[in-house]
């Protein structure tokens, strides 16, 4: 009864602020409020629990001269605060029963918020889950990224093709933020550098005519789960010095006056601004360096500030770079410790040595970022010379080591080629590089680094990747959460290791039940959410099977969709029953990027095919495509509670590890995948009885490319039902609003003059409708699904990003 009062009393203390809010920043009363000025008002009141925290955090941290993180990453796929900060204060409850007694349901009042738009898939996605578990883990730690004033883009389908629209994310976003007006760096581009000696024989470096741009910094608490360390993310705004030229204003020429705002201000404006030409990819090295550029200068000016002694930073921080885009941060370090704090070369590559990581989170060579040496030269003259000095350095190390070995030399340089290769600049300076899942890890050694594994084993390792169970289970599946608390006790939010005590209750038909119908209802929600958010119909009591990530073709929804392709042909031709294939509804979810036409043209072919199926009386119920219109964090959320099927088919050796493979495992979904990037490791923790899989494995790719033995012409020659799949591309059935056709997708599997197929899509064919057709007959056989799910959902803990942030601390960071 006590605990009851206590309760009551904490909900009408809420209820009272949130009314008060109203009050003060609206001027009318709670009644009279619309849901957005409700949000508005208890994302105040949360701010406030969450910013007590967060103060008291970080004093008590530095003043006891905790070394920290600083996580470098250009982006942060945050989702939305609210929900996250009511789970991680475990208020949630109590904000509900205030609300509701005011007449608002929390639900919708969380759907006011805008997902931030600051990142775009897996990588950034990963980068919030770390901040995450390291708030909660109580471990000092910031992130750095850009504030991009419109985000990605917001993916609109029109007449099946996708349509890039401005994601004005803000409109909701900055209630999170607090400015830090004493926290601005002037960043400069261009120009030319002069080098000259003081009669002290220091260097001076002077800058003529270079254009400067301010960075201003807000901060952004990330909470963890009942944490008193919140991590901070600090993200910088491009601000112009000048924001008007008054003469031209003057003078009538009102453009002009602002041409020059614009144009700074253009670096925080859009992540990953298209760079097919060279304004692209000038923007995007801006940007980059921008970010790099105040951080390394704000990181200086706080440990000189707090510590005096420069020398001591590796003692006091960690640099950990995600990915190579922040990888000139490395350079800009050098920069500043020489030309601005009279460090020798020899101190300040030592301190660079000690102080940066660097987690590689793909085996794409295209996707390893390079500079052309010219513009990089033009736009940062200064960090061009370093680089240079850099490069030139590790080539003389590296010749000493492999004497007359000239062609290794120049494999391993940073510049060469005439570009500047920021992965290498990363694997020789950086102290330890990684990789994200242990397939990748020995991926990095035995192919993409091999070079400079043999000349510094010691740096490479494997981390596995993770995901953050307070948002992908507590947030994302409140009815799985509940169930999981009440049949285990709780503690997984806090503790990875928990879940694994819900092992044995697979064998428990009444828990298997309770289990199943929590898939259902949230199959259910999902449908009515479709309905609500994008008028599209779903059936519920189909199969939910889904593919939802990033598109690009190593992850193969061009294979997916070409096989339902050949499922729709079965079915007309009265060779597939309803026993061997049950309605079954295929969801994609995916972004393109603006420039990857290809990747734009399988969006295209998907929804030419949920055309295709829906026309035909005889499919339309059977087998519908739906495309889930501007994936996001939110629409994640939505979606992975209901999933049955988890469509993890990279080709193997492509996919660093992937991370939806492990939210949608933690949600009782069952993987059909190949053995690539954490697959593996699922595969290990869950054994085979409950994951399927199918295709060639890392060693059949790479023989058959190292022979050039492979033949895609030959495997469609060989088989009549995949030629008939592939003929659809070309043969007018497949309708584009345009009248064109795919050819240029036919052409891809099947080109003149041989091979094509890079990504093994037709050799995996065959494998996988013989694994798909299996899943089809393990769902209909209840209690075997349920019991897999349910073993799926107690190994998913190891997958949890504290196990990650756990691993990292211990082999890198020691913080």
């Amino acid at each position: 009864m006590a605990e009851k009062a206590g309760e009551n009393k904490r909900v009408a203390k809420l209820r009272a602020n949130i009314e008060e809010r109203i009050r003060r920043e609206f001027g009318i009363s709670a009644r009279n409020a619309t849901v957005d000025q409700v949000y508005r008002a208890v994302s105040l009141c949360v701010r406030d629990e969450v910013a007590d925290v967060w103060a008291g955090g970080r004093e008590e941290s530095q003043e006891e001269g905790r070394k920290c993180l600083i996580y470098l990453s250009a982006e942060f796929l945050i989702g939305r605060a609210l929900s996250n900060n009511l789970v991680n204060l475990n208020r949630y409850d109590e904000y509900a029963a205030a609300l509701a007694e005011m007449g608002f349901d929390l639900g919708a009042v969380e759907e006011q918020e805008a997902d931030a738009g600051l990142g775009n898939g897996g990588l950034g996605r990963l980068a919030a889950c770390f901040l995450d578990s390291l708030a909660t883990l109580e471990l000092p730690a910031m992130g750095y990224g850009i504030r991009y004033e419109y985000g990605f883009f917001r993916q609109e389908i029109r007449d099946g093709q996708q349509v890039e629209t401005p994601d004005p994310w803000l409109s909701t976003g900055e209630v999170w933020e607090t400015t830090r007006t004493d926290r601005a760096f002037e960043v400069k581009f261009g120009g030319s550098v002069e080098e000259c000696w003081s009669e002290d024989g220091r260097l001076k470096v002077v800058y003529h005519g270079a254009q400067s741009v301010f960075a201003e910094a807000s901060d952004m608490p990330i909470l963890g789960y009942e944490s008193k360390l919140p991590a901070t993310l600090r993200l910088w705004k491009a601000r112009a010095p000048q924001q008007i030229d008054l003469a031209r204003f003057n003078r009538g020429e009102y453009a002009n006056a602002v041409a020059d705002r614009e144009f700074a201000e253009s670096i925080s404006k859009v992540l990953y601004p298209e760079d097919s030409h060279e304004q692209g990819q000038e923007l995007r090295l801006r940007q980059f360096y921008f970010l790099v550029s105040a951080t390394m200068q704000s990181i200086v000016e706080s440990h000189k500030r707090r510590y005096g002694d420069l020398r001591t930073l590796p003692d006091k921080i960690a640099i950990q770079i995600n990915d190579t885009h922040p990888a000139l941060a490395i350079p800009e370090l050098i920069r500043i410790l020489i030309d601005e704090e009279s460090f020798t070369w020899e101190e300040a590559m030592d301190i660079a040595e000690r102080t940066f990581n660097y987690t590689n989170h793909t085996v794409m060579p295209e996707a390893l970022e390079k500079w052309q040496a010219g513009i990089l030269q033009r736009l940062l003259p200064r960090l061009y010379r370093i680089i240079e000095t850099i490069d030139a350095k590790y080539r003389e190390r590296i010749w000493q080591q492999y004497p007359g070995d000239a062609e290794r030399v120049s494999r391993m340089a940073i510049i060469h080629g005439g570009k500047v290769h920021m992965a290498d600049l990363c694997v020789l300076v950086c102290g330890h590089v990684n990789g994200v899942s242990q397939l990748h890890g020995q991926i990095l050694r035995t192919s993409l680094f091999r070079d400079f594994y043999a000349a510094y084993p010691e740096k490479f390792l494997g981390i596995t990747n993770g995901v953050t169970q307070r948002r992908w289970l507590a947030v994302a599946n409140p009815r799985l959460n509940e169930l999981v608390n009440e049949t285990i006790g709780e503690g997984f939010m806090k503790d990875w290791r928990k879940i694994s005590e819900l092992e044995p209750y697979a064998n428990d038909p009444e828990f298997r039940k309770k289990f199943d119908e929590v898939k259902a209802q949230n199959k259910r929600d999902f449908a009515a959410w479709m309905k609500e958010t994008r008028g599209v119909d779903i059936n519920p009591n189909t199969i939910f099977d889904v593919q939802a990530k990033r598109l690009h073709e190593y992850k193969r929804q061009l294979m997916k969709a070409l096989h339902i392709l050949s499922l729709y042909d079965a079915i007309i031709d009265g060779r597939l029953s309803e026993q061997d294939v049950p309605p079954t509804t295929f969801i994609f979810a995916a972004k393109a990027a603006p420039g990857y036409y290809r990747a734009k043209e399988i969006i295209r072919l998907i929804n030419a095919i949920s055309q295709l199926i829906a026309a035909d009386p005889r499919t339309r119920d059977r087998i519908p495509v739906v495309f889930l219109e501007n994936y996001d964090v939110t629409a994640a959320q939505h979606l992975m509670p209901a999933a049955d099927i988890s469509e993890q088919i990279s080709t193997a050796g492509t996919e660093a590890s992937g991370t939806g493979n492990m939210k949608f495992m933690l949600n009782g979904a069952l993987t059909l995948g190949t053995m690539d990037g954490a697959n593996v490791e699922i595969a290990e923790q869950v054994g085979h009885d409950h994951i399927f899989i199918f295709g060639g494995l890392v060693e059949d790719i790479e023989r058959m490319k190292a022979e050039n033995s492979y033949n895609p012409h030959e495997v469609a020659n060989n088989d009549q039902r995949l030629r008939r799949v592939l003929n659809h591309l070309i043969d007018g059935s497949l309708v584009k609003s345009d009248g064109s056709r795919f050819e240029d997708l036919h052409h891809s599997l099947l080109p003149f003059g041989g091979r094509g197929d890079d990504y093994f899509v037709l050799y995996d064919f065959a494998s996988y409708d013989e694994r798909f057709l299996e899943v089809m007959q393990a769902y209909q056989d209840r209690d075997r699904w349920v019991t897999s799910a349910i073993v799926n959902t107690a190994k998913a803990g190891f997958f949890s990003s504290d196990r990650s942030i756990e691993d990292y601390n211990r082999e890198i960071w020691g913080l």
